[in-house]
């Protein structure tokens, strides 16, 4: 989205007294806020196959997302709860490494991502998360367990549901403001909500989250950013540091190939983070001011 500012400008009305007339000062035409500078072709040359980049980047996530939800679903149809909580992270990190093109996706994406919370009355709950609780039920009060039917319907309707979106994928159209846009939007999310720890809520796998989020946002950063550092070497130079800063976060709660569960976090290094990943966001919503 381009945000444009319009300056309206003031209508100035003058009443003078001639021989009985009366005389207005002409209104001046509405002033437009200058802008960034018109791409040039070279630049639009270099986002075309930046953006035809990241699209196949998208597909090839996609792709391996189908792939690990058949294996988690596979688990899970086979009451093998131990197999499917070690594979629910890590085929989630594909799924949260493109969210920020999910809307593209309609209702096919709150279908397989949403929360308990965040559910109307009689909304009906299918996905990752329902099943997610019922792997880890710990923390939620007077639960009953999914029978092995209710597991299995769940399971075949998410590996459908991941299917459609992979399909659906092969008729992508973005553009530069759509990474852009989305990346700053999920990393929002991820400061003003997500590192509460509201996203993985029963599993506490929050931080295989935030780093395949964090991912998808460097990928779309890297894919424009020759653009952004030929106008504007500073903006370009300090996104960098930032995504280096996050990232920085996150390597001190590596635990092995993943993280420690979220609960394991500190007051001090939950702000740290929120902290770090909101000043990167507003760093990103800069950038509409240099490629439009």
């Amino acid at each position: 989205m381009k945000h444009t500012t319009w300056i309206a400008a003031a209508t100035l009305g003058l009443t003078v007294a001639l021989s009985g007339c009366s005389a207005e000062e002409p209104k001046r035409a509405p002033a437009e806020v200058e802008g960034p500078a018109p791409l040039t072709k070279a630049e639009r040359s270099t986002l075309d196959a930046a953006v035809a980049d990241y699209e196949g980047w998208v597909k090839g996530e996609l792709d391996e997302l189908v792939t690990k939800t058949a294996a988690f679903t596979a688990a899970v149809k086979a009451g093998d709860d131990d197999a499917a909580r070690q594979v629910y992270p890590v085929a989630r990190t594909h799924w949260e490494r493109v969210e920020t093109i999910a809307a593209e996706f309609g209702d096919l994406d709150p279908a397989i991502d949403a929360r308990e919370a965040g559910l109307s009355k009689g909304e009906p709950w299918t996905g990752w998360h329902r099943l997610e609780k019922d792997l880890w039920p710990a923390r939620a009060d007077d639960y009953t367990r999914l029978d092995m039917g209710e597991r299995i319907k769940l399971a075949d309707k998410l590996l459908a549901d991941t299917k459609t979106i992979n399909e659906q994928s092969n008729d992508l159209k973005l553009t530069a403001t759509d990474i852009v846009e989305g990346s700053q939007a999920l990393l929002e999310e991820v400061a003003g909500g997500k590192v509460t720890g509201e996203e993985e809520y029963w599993s506490r796998t929050d931080l295989w989250d935030f780093q395949a989020n964090l991912d998808g946002a460097v990928k779309g950063f890297e894919e424009i950013e020759d653009v952004v550092e030929g106008r504007d070497a500073a903006l370009a130079s300090k996104i960098d540091r930032q995504f280096a800063d996050v990232q920085k976060l996150l390597d001190a709660q590596r635990d092995g190939a993943g993280f420690v569960t979220y609960d394991r976090l500190t007051k001090d290094e939950i702000k740290a983070m929120s902290t770090a990943v909101d000043a990167l966001g507003e760093s990103l919503a800069e950038l509409s001011k240099v490629i439009g």
